[in-house]
């Protein structure tokens, strides 16, 4: 049995990260508000509208990241290291299945959720140019929610941690870019945001998707298994 000091640091490595890692998650809306405030105030008040959106549609989709956690655990602890990745994977895949009808609905509906806030024309439309750019990246945004899950289940803690420090990086110097360099505005700070989230997605998948490999795991999407990432019973993957 290992002894407490052992326990502690192994507590702390796992923790450290994991907590530095939801630091740096906000970071990209303090990153994009930091660099639009310098456009004007009706920049600034619509990207705090766009932001609410979406901070409220992550918030409502956090489960994406500690049920999958709980799950991949779970049948770590139960020795069967295969199952644990192919239902992390079912996570992902719930992910993609929310949040491309959230991209359509906030497309489509994008003047009637920032007429919610009351805001004036100016403000409103700035909120409107912003969150329709942003909107996009609702399924990697989701997705990575659902990976960083499956990798702290396999007690990874360090990979989400610097796929968040790099894509912050990445997110200001293409905000930069786009929004002074190509002139683009406050669509610049959104489309910059955009393509960072992408690649963070990107990357957090290439590391399930080895691991996914090395151990055989289904990475194939099944209903069952999405219906059982959600919480509904449903026949658990093999």
């Amino acid at each position: 049995m290992p002894s407490g000091a052992a326990t502690d640091r192994e507590i702390l490595r796992l923790a450290v990260p994991a907590f530095l890692a939801l630091v740096a998650e906000p970071a990209f809306l303090l990153a994009d508000s930091a660099i639009v405030g310098h456009l004007g105030t009706p920049e600034l008040a619509g990207l705090g509208i766009a932001g609410a959106l979406l901070t409220t549609v992550i918030s409502l989709c956090i489960f994406l990241a500690y049920g999958t956690t709980a799950s991949v655990a779970r049948r770590i602890g139960a020795g069967d290291l295969r199952g644990a990745i192919s239902a992390g994977i079912d996570g992902i895949w719930l992910a993609v299945a929310i949040g491309a009808p959230v991209t359509v609905v906030g497309l489509v509906a994008t003047p009637e959720l920032v007429g919610l806030f009351g805001a004036g024309a100016d403000v409103a439309h700035q909120a409107e140019l912003y969150f329709r750019t942003a909107v996009l990246g609702a399924v990697p945004l989701l997705v990575m929610l659902a990976a960083t899950g499956i990798l702290r289940g396999l007690q990874d803690t360090r990979t989400p941690l610097v796929v968040a420090v790099v894509g912050n990086v990445l997110n200001v110097a293409l905000n930069l870019l786009f929004v002074y360099g190509l002139d683009l505005g406050i669509t610049g700070s959104a489309l910059g945001t955009l393509v960072a989230q992408v690649g963070s997605a990107a990357a957090l998948l290439v590391v399930v998707d080895r691991a996914a490999r090395r151990h055989g795991a289904v990475r194939r999407p099944s209903a069952a298994g999405i219906r059982s990432a959600g919480g509904r019973p449903g026949r658990p993957r093999p």
